[in-house]
């Protein structure tokens, strides 16, 4: 009989228009193609991730249910500053909802699973409410460590930004390692995040699973002419507006090319840039033919948690990817032969204007990198390691 999965997630998962979308698409699609798994859907939707039920249905066909809440997170300047003297977490409360909860309980109420899989840390928060009807493992679907992202976001700030950030940091640490406490187990997408997660939650059980395609689904297109850079990124999400202003104000504008950078992402309302050195794209539907499309990828990310899963994408690509070390924070790539790692202003001007004079850089690290996403995040790793994972979790008491 197979495994009934309820998956509960903060944002749909289709249409896939940002990292932490795929991360969830990933494993429903998963789920939804294992014959030993019987999948349900409960999707938070949001004012930035409308839920688009023929997006889902357009890209699974074995779903049991899915359902979903509309909640307002949008940011409160009020409620943020009534955050500072309260312990708990404004960054979780704005995902924490009533409706949520009830329409949650009367779900399992009506159907019984074997699992309940948290795709991040804010709907994890609902265990506590969730346990009381349900005897199903709860899982968490760990993409990144929410209080150590904060804590890069306060190192970079100033003034009262930097307290403000550093009391979001403490406030979120606490309620994630109380949160951690009520999984069963864990599925990390990088050993980064094992280790985190290891230091108040040892004890429970963990996989670590990176992100994982289908190569089939990604054709490599090599540099035939005048290399194309292009970055792609949700521009209203802080590390990429922090990192694109970076790339664009102390790098691009001294390289004095002919040719624009490609920058495509949804809501550039903080970015602001010149347009005789950018092509804005805003956000295009489709993220692999607007890849397909350009050649070298750049990742200026001074800040962040997880693993950039468009850079995964842009290897199994055949693209050649700059990128800081952050940016590559759990891929076990290696610099020179399957991506350029560029941690300064200087450092990204060498690698960009060595690729300006050997476009065949371009193709040789592109080539590599293809070839690495092949022998490191081939989807079959997901049949391979989280069903056999899953199996012995439901023999523990």
């Amino acid at each position: 009989m197979p495994k009934k999965i309820l998956q509960i997630s903060h944002k749909p998962a289709y249409p896939a228009i940002d990292g932490g979308c795929l991360e969830i698409a990933k494993m429903s699609s998963f789920y939804d193609q294992e014959d030993s798994v019987l999948l349900s859907i409960f999707s938070i939707e949001t004012h930035k991730h409308p839920f688009e039920k023929k997006a889902f249905e357009k890209n699974l066909s074995n779903v049991k249910d899915i359902e979903s809440v509309f909640l307002n997170t949008k940011v409160s300047f009020w409620k943020a500053l009534l955050g500072v003297f309260s312990k708990k977490s404004y960054n979780l409360s704005r995902f924490k909802n009533k409706n949520v909860t009830e329409n949650l309980v009367q779900l399992l109420k009506k159907n019984e699973f074997d699992y309940v899989q948290f795709e991040s840390i804010y709907t994890a928060q609902y265990a506590k409410n969730l346990a009381p009807y349900t005897s199903a493992k709860f899982i968490l679907n760990a993409p990144n460590v929410e209080h150590e992202l904060w804590n890069q976001y306060a190192e970079s700030a100033k003034g009262l930004k930097r307290i403000y950030f550093k009391l979001l940091a403490n406030q979120l640490q606490k309620e994630e390692a109380s949160i951690w406490k009520d999984m069963n187990a864990f599925i990390c997408i990088s050993k980064d995040i094992e280790t985190s997660i290891n230091k108040t939650s040892n004890e429970i059980p963990k996989i670590t699973i990176p992100f994982a395609i289908n190569l089939e689904s990604y054709k490599p297109v090599y540099p035939k002419k005048e290399l194309s850079f292009f970055h792609i990124g949700a521009m209203d999400w802080r590390p990429n507006i922090e990192g694109v202003s970076w790339l664009l104000n102390s790098i691009w504008v001294n390289l004095k090319l002919n040719s624009k950078l490609q920058l495509a992402g949804k809501g550039d309302k903080k970015l602001s840039f010149d347009t005789n050195f950018v092509d804005y794209h805003g956000f295009v539907p489709d993220a692999i033919e607007f890849m397909t499309q350009h050649d070298v990828m750049l990742v200026p990310l001074l800040s962040g948690s997880g693993m950039r899963i468009k850079i995964i994408e842009a290897m199994a690509l055949g693209k050649c990817v700059i990128s800081t070390s952050i940016g590559v924070e759990g891929i076990n790539c290696i610099h020179e032969k399957n991506i350029l790692i560029a941690n300064t202003a200087q450092e990204f001007m060498n690698e960009l204007q060595r690729l300006i004079a050997m476009p065949e850089k371009a193709i040789e690290i592109g080539k590599e990198a293809r070839k690495f996403i092949k022998e490191n995040h081939s989807s079959e790793i997901l049949s391979e390691k989280l069903i056999p994972f899953l199996e012995d979790l439901s023999n523990t008491k």
